[in-house]
């Protein structure tokens, strides 16, 4: 049996949303791939809030 990878955690794309030159479009069209359109823009609507948070330094 095959077992797909684990989806990955929005603080983890909190960090790949950090890295200098990360082409968003395409890392949002291989979660769309992977989850589906909203999970995915779900994912990262939420590795976006955590990432803001980091940048700014808003303790959440």
């Amino acid at each position: 049996m095959i077992h797909a990878a684990p989806a990955p955690t929005a603080e983890q794309l909190a960090d790949l949303l950090l890295t200098p030159g990360i082409n968003e479009g395409a890392l949002n069209a291989e979660l769309a791939v992977e989850l589906g359109a909203r999970p995915a823009r779900r994912l990262l609507a939420a590795a976006h809030s955590i990432a803001a948070n980091r940048l700014w330094g808003d303790p959440a």
